[in-house]
C-alpha cells in the first residue's frame, strides 16, 4: 500500500522479509484498487514483547491472544474452537483500515461462521440462519 514495510515488521520480521529494489517499491506503492477482507472472528491481544525460540509468521507479531477477559468470552462460541462470533469485530477492522489507510475501496471478500451439525433439523431449517 505504501511502498515500504511498517517499522514493527522490520523489527520483528528482519531479513526474513524479501527486499524490494527502488523500481519495485515504486511500482507497488499505491497499485492496489481495493482492499479484500476476509474476517471471521476477533481476539483480544496483548503485546509479548519476548523473543519467541523460533521465528515464524505465528510469532512474527509478537502479541499474546485469548478470546477470553476475566474469564468472560469475546463472543458466542461458533462450531470450532477457535471461532467465535464478534460481530462488532469486522465494524472495527474497517475503521482502522479506512483510517490507515486513507479511506481505500473496501470489499469483504469472505465471512460468516460455522455451526455445529445438528442432525436433527430438515434442510429448511438448518438453511435459516439467525446469526
Amino acid at each position: 500500500v505504501t511502498g515500504e514495510y511498517p517499522e514493527s515488521m522490520i523489527k520483528n520480521v528482519g531479513d526474513r522479509l524479501p527486499k524490494f529494489s527502488e523500481k519495485e517499491e515504486k511500482l507497488v506503492k499505491g497499485s492496489y484498487d481495493f482492499l479484500g477482507i476476509n474476517y471471521y472472528t476477533s481476539t483480544y491481544t496483548s503485546d509479548d514483547p519476548t523473543k519467541p525460540t523460533t521465528d515464524s509468521y505465528l510469532t512474527d507479531s509478537r502479541t499474546k491472544t485469548s478470546h477470553e477477559r476475566n474469564k468472560v468470552p469475546i463472543g458466542a462460541q461458533a462450531g470450532s474452537d477457535w471461532l467465535y462470533i464478534v460481530p462488532w469485530g469486522i465494524y472495527r477492522v474497517m475503521v482502522d483500515m479506512k483510517k490507515r489507510y486513507n479511506d481505500p475501496v473496501i470489499y469483504i471478500t469472505e465471512n460468516g461462521v460455522d455451526e455445529v451439525n445438528d442432525k436433527s433439523k430438515t434442510s429448511t431449517e438448518a438453511l435459516k440462519d439467525d446469526i
